[in-house]
């Protein structure tokens, strides 16, 4: 039972960062490009799942060298840009469709990644683990299990019919 709240708790967290990433990259296009951008993703729903994954996994993979700051920036500027690589390549390669291009900046990798964001996201990553998630780990805590456990269920129901709809509409 134990096992369950924690992927409960986890998939509450996935959601958090998705919307917190997509706020995120609106706040940042705004800034940059001086207009307000909607949230342009593969779902319909208004999360990108990237910053979900992403966040868990550095979470799960790196939350261990939290005190090592430069290692942390330096691993997860790599993670981060593997996952953000991997990610653009399968979209494209199963949908024919980029949902992201930086071949106009400099120090891209076949506009997949680009140095910039890729530092960008390894900065990001640092406060990620030392700040943002001892945040929201301690509200979604204090959760009760039966609230946590549904709104996983609701989320992960949620995710996947969005995901299968918009997989459909893509391929036909």
């Amino acid at each position: 039972m134990a096992r369950l709240c924690i992927v409960a708790q986890y998939i509450v967290l996935f959601l958090i960062y998705s919307i917190v990433g997509s706020i995120v990259e609106m706040l940042y296009r705004l800034i940059t490009e001086h207009q307000l951008y909607g949230i342009h993703g593969f779902l319909h729903i208004p999360i990108l799942p990237i910053y979900g994954f992403g966040a868990i996994l550095i979470i799960l993979l790196l939350e261990k060298i939290h005190r090592k700051p430069l290692l942390l920036f330096i691993v997860a500027t790599i993670l981060a840009s593997l996952i953000e690589f991997v990610t653009h390549w399968l979209i494209e390669v199963l949908f024919h469709i980029k949902l992201w291009d930086y071949s106009g900046d400099p120090f891209n990798i076949s506009g997949r990644i680009d140095l910039y964001s890729s530092v960008g996201f390894g900065l990001l990553a640092v406060l990620l683990v030392n700040v943002i998630h001892p945040f929201f780990r301690r509200v979604v805590k204090r959760m009760s299990m039966i609230v946590t456990t549904v709104a996983a269920g609701i989320i992960v129901v949620v995710i996947l019919a969005d995901t299968i709809i918009s997989i459909i509409q893509r391929m036909s």
